[in-house]
C-alpha cells in the first residue's frame, strides 16, 4: 500500500525536547477518565445490566460519594461515557490522513482509522449503553435527545476521511454506503472474536475493499465521474 493514516497525539511530548510543553491534567480530570474507563471495563466483563455504580466506583478506585459528586446519577455517568467516546472519535478523525494512489489503497487507509474505533471490544460496551439510553423508558428525555443528536451526526464526523478517499465521487449516498459497510465489517469481526477463536481475515478484508471499490466506481461512472 502507498501509505496509511498517520495519527498524531499532539498532547504528548518527548522528555528533554527543547521548548516542549507538558500538558498536565487536574486530579479531577484524571479521576473522571478513570471512572469512564472503568464503566466500559465493567460492562465488558460483567454485562450491561450487572454493572452497578458501586462496581464502577470500586474498579476506578474511588468512593461512591466521589462518583456521585462528579456525575450525579448512573444515567448521567453513562451519558458522559457516550460524550467521551464522541470526543475521542473527533480527535481520531482530526489527526488522521488518508493516503494512497488507488481507491482501494485509500479505502484501506480509511478502514485502518475506523478500526481504531469499531475494531475494538470497547465499542460493544458503547453500543449497549447507546441502546439502553435511547430506548429505556426510565431514561430522561434530555438523555434520549442527546443520544439521538450524536447518532444523527455520526456519519458527518467520518465524512472528511471518505471525501479524501472517494474524491470527486464523494456524495451522501456513497459515503453512507462506504461507512456502513466498513463499520459493519469491523463490528462483525469484534463480535466473532468474542464468541469463537479469531481467524485470519486478510482475504475477507481484501475482498471487501475490492468489492466496495468496484461498486463506488460503478456508481461514479453512472454520474459521469471517474475514480482512480
Amino acid at each position: 500500500m502507498a501509505g496509511g493514516p498517520r495519527v498524531v497525539d499532539n498532547t504528548r511530548r518527548r522528555k528533554g525536547k527543547p521548548g516542549a510543553k507538558r500538558v498536565l491534567r487536574s486530579d479531577s480530570a484524571i479521576t473522571r477518565q478513570r471512572v469512564l474507563d472503568a464503566a466500559i471495563e465493567c460492562i465488558l466483563e460483567n454485562g450491561y445490566y450487572k454493572t452497578s455504580s458501586n462496581e464502577i466506583a470500586r474498579r476506578a478506585g474511588v468512593t461512591w460519594g466521589a462518583l456521585q459528586y462528579q456525575f450525579g446519577t448512573r444515567e448521567a455517568l453513562l451519558l458522559e461515557v457516550v460524550h467521551d467516546r464522541w470526543q475521542q472519535q473527533e480527535h481520531l478523525v482530526a489527526a488522521a490522513e488518508v493516503a494512497g494512489r488507488s481507491l482501494e489503497e485509500r479505502l484501506e487507509s480509511v478502514m485502518k482509522v475506523l478500526s481504531e474505533r469499531y475494531g475494538r471490544p470497547e465499542e460493544l460496551a458503547h453500543i449497549q449503553i447507546l441502546l439502553d439510553l435511547a430506548h429505556n423508558p426510565e431514561v430522561s428525555e434530555g438523555t434520549r435527545l442527546a443520544v439521538a443528536r450524536h447518532q444523527r451526526k455520526l456519519v458527518a464526523i467520518w465524512r472528511p476521511l471518505f471525501e479524501q478517499a472517494l474524491g470527486d465521487a464523494a456524495d451522501d449516498h456513497l459515503i453512507h454506503y462506504a461507512y456502513n459497510t466498513i463499520r459493519g465489517y469491523l463490528l462483525g469481526g469484534v463480535i466473532s472474536k468474542g464468541i469463537a477463536n479469531p481467524r485470519n481475515d486478510r482475504i475477507a478484508r481484501r475482498l471487501l475493499i475490492e468489492g466496495l471499490a468496484a461498486t463506488i466506481r460503478a456508481e461514479a461512472k453512472k454520474a459521469g465521474k471517474s475514480v482512480p
